[in-house]
């Protein structure tokens, strides 16, 4: 009887999957603020298009994470997968035809509305199932190294989309809209024809665990003020660049960018390669992770320098390769067997709301001074720096 395949590779049909689906978010994210003017959007029109999806998570999440409990991992992923493929292609279609003349700036609006609301419905199990997927095919000494190639997996997909705007996003957006569908489609068979539902690795008897918020809720505070200060660093760094070092608004933007990219591929590069060299445990992995992220937001709070400030942030980056991963293993080991869905539903909640947070108290903090973002960002992860205390073993299921 041949041996099964080790977690890496039998996840790897998911892994490309989410890389696939990464690069289409991040190429909206970056291509339909100018492109919306183009389609004759209001700046708010296209903001709150984008902002849709983040709404829509909030409360469809959960439910997916759920879902993947009653029917399985497979099937949620799957179901994702397709509206993640599906939304591109229709938003290609319905870009072309304004681009063409053939529909009004509202209608196009409207379809595009629809078209993100049904896209973000649908998807909104992919991280939840894909995060119980991956703590049902890992032991516990394996959680945090197979969480850190989830985040691996959309740090490098995010990479790609970024570029993917930069080379052909503003030149030939229809095209790259339906490119990335085809590439999540390609995704989907993948996961549909050689992914396997996942046995969890639980005691034999083990009956259904029950799920604690309270014993959770060191790990989604975790979550939510490091993806808020991460959050605030990508919205204020080229602001920073501007109004701090005296660099015109081209120059800005372009350093930003390039060390935005770099903080992006260091997290990837630490969650791929680092995770498994180190074998840490999922506290250990916490406390040096929020540690050094402190270091490094206390240097870009202070310098005069930007290359320096670029290298904080970079390292920053680095950082939550290690802070992240651990904080989702330890959320998994403290759920429980059976709870891992409704963890990671209610984890990607507290994601959402950082995300949505961050920007806004990284424009609200930078008006009052150029460093505030920085400062602020110091005494949020102070907190995370307290949190894996907190989070200890004495939570979590015996094995």
């Amino acid at each position: 009887m041949p041996a099964a395949p080790s977690f890496r590779v039998a996840a790897l049909p998911m892994l490309f999957a989410l890389m696939a689906n990464a690069a289409a978010q991040a190429f909206t994210l970056v291509v339909l603020p100018p492109l919306g003017r183009s389609l004759g959007f209001t700046d708010i029109q296209t903001g709150a298009l984008l902002g849709l999806s983040a709404l829509v998570l909030l409360i469809a999440a959960p439910i997916g994470g759920t879902l993947s409990e009653s029917f399985g991992r497979k099937p949620v992923l799957l179901v994702a997968l397709a509206a993640a493929a599906a939304g591109p292609a229709l938003s290609a279609l319905v870009i072309g035809f304004r681009l063409n003349g053939a529909i009004t700036a509202m209608a196009a609006l409207g379809l595009l509305f629809a078209i993100r609301f049904l896209q973000s419905a649908l998807a909104a199990g992919l991280l939840p199932a894909a995060q119980a997927f991956m703590a049902d095919s890992t032991k516990a000494e394996q959680r945090a190294e197979g969480m850190g190639l989830l985040g691996a997996a959309y740090g490098i997909g995010a990479v790609a989309g970024a570029a993917c705007a930069f080379a052909i996003g503003g030149t030939a957006p229809v095209v790259a809209f339906a490119a990335l569908s085809a590439t999540v489609a390609a995704g989907f068979l993948a996961v549909w024809t050689t992914l396997r539902e996942p046995v969890p690795n639980r005691p034999a008897g083990m009956g259904k665990t029950p799920l604690s918020l309270p014993r959770l809720l060191p790990n989604l505070t975790v979550t939510f003020l490091a993806i808020t200060v991460y959050g605030m660093v990508q919205h204020v760094t080229a602001l920073r660049l501007q109004d701090g070092f005296g660099l015109d608004v081209a120059s800005s933007i372009s350093r930003a960018g390039v060390t935005l990219m770099g903080a992006a591929l260091s997290m990837a590069l630490v969650q791929a390669f680092a995770l498994r060299w180190l074998r840490w445990p999922a506290t250990r992995l916490m406390l040096a992770g929020a540690g050094v992220a402190l270091v490094a937001m206390t240097v870009a709070a202070t310098t005069q320098s930007w290359p320096l400030l670029a290298a904080a942030i970079i390292l920053f980056g680095a950082a939550l390769g290690l802070l992240l991963p651990g904080n989702l293993a330890s959320l998994s080991l403290a759920a429980g067997v059976q709870a891992q869905g409704r963890a990671a539903g209610i984890n990607a909640v507290a994601q959402g709301l950082g995300m949505a947070a961050g920007p806004i108290a990284g424009a609200m903090l930078h008006g009052l001074a150029v460093t505030a973002p920085f400062l602020a960002s110091c005494l949020l992860l102070a907190v995370v720096l307290a949190a894996p205390l907190l989070a200890s073993p004495r939570r979590r299921q015996p094995a």
